[in-house]
């Protein structure tokens, strides 16, 4: 799958969104560079049953990101509370 965003999505992670229409929804608002960051957390798991828990959770992991102050800028450096 291609994202609206010209994001490529795995199958699984393709069809785990496909299911959830709100987690497809809240995937397709993000920006491109945060849905390659979900692309890469589910690519980067490290065996094949982390890789299932996080596709369960996908959808609910989607729809509950929100960007941090310094993210919405552009900076590389989130703000960190002391």
């Amino acid at each position: 799958m291609i994202t609206q965003r010209g994001v490529a999505v795995p199958d699984d992670m393709a069809t785990a969104l496909n299911a959830d229409a709100e987690g497809l929804k809240a995937f397709e608002a993000l920006r491109p560079d945060d849905q390659r960051v979900y692309v890469d957390w589910i690519t980067k798991s490290n065996s094949k049953a982390e890789r299932a828990e996080r596709l369960t959770g996908l959808g609910e992991h989607v729809r509950a990101y929100h960007r941090r102050p310094a993210e919405e800028h552009g900076s590389p450096h989130p703000l960190v509370d002391y």
